[in-house]
């Protein structure tokens, strides 16, 4: 595990990896533009390539950012992932049928509430072959959707009373060390006229992302601390895609 600061291996050699195809990754890299990279090792720094340090906009990073806060609280029951979005009091604009609100938590963390509505920050890909409204149950497709991710984000803090933000700072930025993640770099994205949830994105770098990514695979233990529940980080790294859903 990193301390405050990242070790690095002085050679790839010396952990058993080959310069010289590094070396044809690191051309791959330049050549799709990307912002960083950094491979990390048994703990440690293989390499690192571009901006490691700077806070880029993660996109739809921040739905496993928000899963791993979920497990936290479906362990301490603060949060019950198998209430409705109707025991919940969870409605939109505009409102949700019944047939909508029977989807639960553990539907919407799968993206399987089968709710198709209108979001925020959705892309053009996500809006191509929508299902339409009603079309579906709860639970019996999956379809990569947005309204899921930002009404369980919605969830999360009224179940909770904390804000997204704050609590991944409290449950995961501190214990990991992360270097530069700070509480002000996330915020609320509405987009009314689709939807009353907003959507949570988060600005994070890439070595702090690294922490994040051993973290699971460390299956959710940081040192001598059990940060995630093991079986949380087996379930969310599972398959949750059926057959009939192609």
């Amino acid at each position: 595990y990193p301390a405050k600061l990242w070790l690095q291996y002085e050679t790839p050699e010396e952990a058993g990896w080959s310069s010289e195809r590094l070396a044809v990754a690191k051309e791959y890299f330049d050549s799709i533009e990307s912002a960083a990279v950094m491979v990390v090792y048994d703990g440690a720094v293989l390499a690192a390539w571009g901006d490691v340090d700077r806070r880029y906009m993660c996109h739809s990073v921040r739905k496993s950012f928000l899963s791993s806060l979920v497990g936290v609280h479906a362990a301490k029951g603060s949060i019950d992932l198998n209430k409705t979005l109707a025991e919940l009091g969870i409605d939109d604009v505009p409102p949700l049928t019944a047939a909508e609100k029977r989807a639960t938590v553990f539907d919407l963390l799968r993206s399987r509430s089968g709710v198709f509505h209108e979001a925020a920050y959705s892309t053009s890909q996500m809006k191509v072959g929508r299902p339409k409204r009603g079309s579906r149950e709860p639970g019996e497709i999956f379809w990569y959707n947005n309204w899921d991710f930002n009404t369980l984000g919605v969830i999360f803090e009224q179940e909770t009373g904390v804000s997204i933000f704050q609590e991944f700072d409290r449950q995961l930025a501190n214990p990991l060390q992360m270097q530069d993640y700070r509480v002000s770099d996330g915020y609320y994205h509405y987009e009314r006229r689709y939807s009353i949830h907003p959507a949570y994105p988060f600005r994070m770098s890439a070595r702090d992302m690294a922490r994040f990514g051993l973290l699971y695979l460390r299956k959710g233990r940081w040192n001598d601390r059990q940060v995630l529940p093991s079986q949380w980080v087996h379930d969310s790294v599972a398959s949750h895609f059926h057959d009939s859903d192609a």
